[in-house]
């Protein structure tokens, strides 16, 4: 399937709860995720999938925390939830737990390259 079947995949049955989806390409050599509107804002004809999934906020949240070996923490805050994230090397750093902070931290720890079995 391509990005544009996807898309049109996504709009059809998204519920408000899912934020995130998990891509795979055919030849399999790695799986992404994204924000599902950065995914529907670049999706395109020429991009090709073998699948994917689509992921509520507590789904991506364990995807998280397995890839940071326990580094992020939930903080329950006056001014709301927070994300208390332990990087090595620099100062720890406080942030609203979000879809976007948590595909922001996800995307630095991984470097972008997610590779699963």
């Amino acid at each position: 399937m391509n990005g544009l079947q996807i898309a049109e995949e996504i709009k059809r049955t998204r519920t408000d709860q899912q934020h995130f989806i998990r891509w795979w390409r055919r030849e399999n050599d790695f799986v992404d995720y994204q924000l599902i509107e950065r995914f529907l804002e670049t999706a395109s004809e020429d991009d090709e999938f073998e699948g994917f999934e689509l992921l509520d906020v507590e789904s991506m949240w364990e995807t998280l925390e397995n890839k940071v070996d326990g580094r992020v923490q939930r903080d329950k805050r006056k001014a709301g939830e927070m994300i208390v994230w332990q990087r090595p090397g620099k100062e720890d750093q406080t942030c609203p737990f979000s879809p976007e902070s948590i595909m922001t931290i996800f995307d630095v720890e991984t470097r972008g390259n997610v590779i699963e079995p």
